[in-house]
């Protein structure tokens, strides 16, 4: 039985004993939902000879471009402070460009890691900018 259809029943089993003090005929009903509930339930949840492996491989964004992969991975990374380059798709497959100006040699390295470490990435091509500061 699987951890929804479990769920689903104790739910059921939690407001029908919270109903003890109404009617006899509330909780023969609420039973006869909870079967069905559960019965739904379970023809619904895929047959589990048909599954590839566990749901953990599937990534959403295995879908998305390369180029569209990188950009969200470098973007969604807090320590980078909205860092704004650009992710452009590289002349070869598993190739990018990443292009832009940031403040500090740290900033763009941690944003080329992670480019290189995203997955289906061969090649990043470095087209990030830090200006020099003035001396003092």
């Amino acid at each position: 039985m699987g951890k929804s259809v479990i769920a689903g029943l104790l739910l059921v089993a939690i407001v029908a004993g919270s109903l003890a003090g109404a009617k006899s005929t509330d909780a023969d009903v609420l039973a006869k939902i909870g079967t069905v509930v559960g019965r739904r339930t379970t023809a619904a949840l895929p047959d589990r000879s048909n599954l590839a492996g566990p749901i953990t491989t599937f990534r959403l964004g295995d879908r998305l471009p390369l180029e569209e992969r990188v950009r969200l991975r470098i973007h969604g990374e807090k320590s980078l402070g909205g860092i704004a380059v650009e992710v452009l798709p590289g002349n070869a497959p598993g190739e990018v460009r990443i292009r832009g100006i940031v403040a500090e040699v740290a900033v763009a390295r941690k944003a080329l890691e992670i480019a290189a470490a995203t997955n289906g990435v061969d090649k990043v091509i470095d087209e990030v900018a830090v200006p020099e500061k003035p001396a003092e």
